[in-house]
């Protein structure tokens, strides 16, 4: 951690890259008992579920848009034309989470994570069984996509203050050495939320095609209700991060010095002001090093879904079963990740996780091309395990990188930065698909492009931290 952390906002050099709860600062988490409701165990298991329903709702919005939106919503286009208007309600609706960075990362380092989290789960749920009620194109005509953008807006204002909070949650409450396996624990709730919705996806496209268009394709997202549920009964027991109780107590001390009220600089000061006065650098240089990890899942979530149904000839419930094969991986290997990360360094293994996009890029088409299951298996499973070794420790890493104070603010404007550009990605990816005659070789160029961007912002960081001695 930097010397910032008990530093005025306005002060204060940009925060630097050691992982959070390890400064003499606030200091790390207390130890507590199995038991008590602050131990890590408990935390992180709230963050897990918390961060499944998250990627249970966008899951199955992925998987929706890719197989069956075009047909409920664009029915009027032509197949290709309506999958890449069914892509770009992914980008459109995303515009958001930006929006729900700064709105819950405000909540959550002004008034504390917990809540940012539990109003988060509530409005998230809320999006996703809105979804799963609205009719479609031949019900009520062109009303029927606007009202779908519109309920996604929704969902992604509050995903934009979901995932940097679930990793904040779990990280400020582990021991100094188990930092990123603890702060693992949301992205094994991202593949246990991507199972449960290509599951889920899986079932119902058993009931055959013309069930899933006329009612079938609304059960996943009115399940996520009882979701929701268990993540805020859940959530609602877990005690307040000490980080950001301790920052709070100081940032107090500095306000009010001698009990005359805060100053006016000291009023206005808000955590989004601050992320761009004192770390935009910091900001924008990881949000580019997220940007693999975001766009390269959805890539494989939703162009590579698309792909084999319409060009390879594969059913809907074999390519969702592919992708709840990829799911497990991500359950599997995240923690076997995260112990590495803990014993090796953070910025070593999540580089390599980054790297390792590259070297699947072109092998994952391959494999698909066989037009066997296994293969398509392959196909989606070996990126997915590159983006597992990546996403294992990025959050605890990148968390590192900004003060107590503005953690949440940071952290979340910097991943919901780069699930903009990444939500961008099915469609952009398709657009290139159909430009280039219906050949995958320049939407592999693109995954390597963004793989190699992230590569050069989360080095760049790193050695900007370095030389200002943050290690």
């Amino acid at each position: 951690m930097s010397t910032t952390a008990g530093a005025p906002a306005s002060s204060a050099p940009e925060p630097s890259t050691s992982a959070p709860g390890t400064d003499p600062g606030p200091g790390p988490a207390r130890p507590s008992s199995p038991s008590s409701p602050s131990s890590p165990w408990k935390i992180a298991t709230a963050s897990l579920i918390g961060t499944s329903v998250e990627w249970y709702d966008f899951g199955i919005y992925a998987t929706a848009a890719a197989l069956v939106f075009p047909e409920l919503f664009f029915p009027e286009m032509n197949r290709a034309l309506g999958t890449l208007m069914s892509f770009a309600t992914l980008f459109v609706g995303a515009l958001g989470r930006p929006l729900g960075a700064i709105v819950f990362g405000h909540i959550g380092d002004r008034y504390g994570r917990k809540k940012a989290l539990i109003w988060s789960l509530t409005l998230m749920g809320a999006g996703t069984v809105g979804i799963g009620l609205l009719p479609g194109y031949h019900a009520i005509g062109v009303v029927a996509p606007v009202l779908l953008v519109l309920v996604r807006m929704t969902q992604s204002l509050a995903v934009g203050g979901e995932w940097g909070g679930a990793v904040l949650f779990a990280v400020e409450h582990a021991p100094p050495r188990r930092k990123a396996f603890f702060g693992s624990f949301p992205q094994v709730g991202d593949g246990v939320g991507y199972f449960l919705s290509t599951g889920a996806f899986a079932a119902v496209g058993l009931l055959g095609h013309r069930a899933l268009l006329d009612w079938a394709w609304r059960i996943p997202f009115l399940l996520s209700a009882v979701l929701v549920m268990v993540g805020l009964l859940i959530r609602r027991t877990m005690a307040e991060s000490p980080e950001f109780e301790a920052a709070q107590e100081a940032a107090e001390a500095e306000r009010d010095p001698a009990g005359a009220g805060a100053t006016p600089a000291a009023r206005r000061d808000t955590p989004f002001l601050s992320v761009l006065r004192d770390a935009w650098r910091t900001w924008l240089l990881a949000s580019g090093a997220f940007l693999i990890t975001v766009g390269g899942y959805y890539i494989v979530v939703t162009f590579m879904s698309t792909y084999a149904v319409d060009d390879l000839g594969f059913s809907d419930s074999q390519a969702a079963g592919a992708g709840t094969a990829a799911s497990l991986v991500v359950i599997v290997c995240t923690p076997l990740a995260a112990l590495a990360a803990d014993r090796f360094g953070l910025r070593r293994i999540t580089l390599i996780g980054i790297l390792l996009h590259v070297a699947v890029a072109f092998p994952m088409f391959w494999l698909a091309e066989s037009r066997s299951v296994p293969g398509l298996w392959l196909a989606m499973c070996l990126p997915m395990l590159a983006s597992t070794v990546a996403y294992a420790a990025i959050g605890t890493l990148v968390s590192g990188w900004f003060s107590p104070r503005t953690r949440y603010t940071g952290l979340s404007m910097s991943f919901q930065t780069a699930g903009l550009a990444g939500t961008l990605a099915p469609a952009a990816t398709t657009w290139l698909f159909t430009a280039a005659g219906n050949s995958w070789t320049p939407v592999a160029l693109a995954f390597t492009a963004m793989a190699l961007l992230s590569a050069v912002c989360l080095v760049a960081q790193e050695r900007r931290g370095t030389r200002a001695g943050a290690d």
